[in-house]
């Protein structure tokens, strides 16, 4: 059976909202009963604290797949790493696990007028770097930050904290992944 492995920050991690929508790991296995789903999400988290656990919550899975997504922490205020440092943690992860396994995700936007510590603007650049690493890497690639920015849908897909996904959200995140993922495998057949 295929693994695949959700690594990211709050926009991964928990199964369920406090809502009681599923979020994207749920969603994922139900729509991929074939594979093993592990999330490795954790809230509040950045690349640098990701890349210390890569070893043990991402690549002891012997992962066939890994989604990454983080950004939304690396480029706040009160978190913040620097561009460099966010585009090397990356480079770093993707190479550990080899971009042929890794689907890069771009952080989305924020709803400023809800977010205190984030803004679009900072944001769009650590979203312009997932898509240079990508390319320069070679690994899969889903643009969240430009599928939320068209028509302002990010506006339908944000909680009130003007951070974190609804359940549309998921919805839409879960079938980007899942349409890599078969782009993926009827290139490998």
């Amino acid at each position: 059976m295929p693994t695949l492995v959700c690594f990211g920050d709050s926009l991964t991690a928990m199964e369920e909202s406090r809502d009681g929508y599923e979020r994207l790991t749920p969603r994922l296995r139900k729509q991929l009963s074939e594979w093993t789903i592990v999330n490795s999400g954790i809230s509040g988290e950045t690349t640098r604290a990701a890349l210390a656990r890569l070893q043990e919550d991402v690549l002891r899975h012997s992962p066939d797949l890994v989604t990454i997504l983080f950004g939304s922490n690396d480029a706040s205020e009160h978190r913040r790493i620097n561009l460099q440092e966010y585009e090397r943690n990356l480079e770093i992860m993707i190479d550990r696990i080899t971009p042929k396994k890794t689907i890069l995700i771009s952080p989305p936007p924020v709803i400023e007028a809800s977010q205190e510590k984030r803004r679009n603007k900072e944001l769009e650049r650590y979203a312009q770097v997932t898509r240079k690493i990508a390319n320069k890497r070679g690994c899969y690639f889903i643009d969240l930050w430009n599928y939320f920015l068209q028509n302002d849908l990010y506006k339908k897909m944000l909680v009130n904290d003007g951070l974190h996904f609804n359940e549309r959200a998921y919805l839409f995140l879960s079938e980007l992944v899942i349409d890599q993922i078969k782009s993926i495998k009827a290139k490998a057949v």
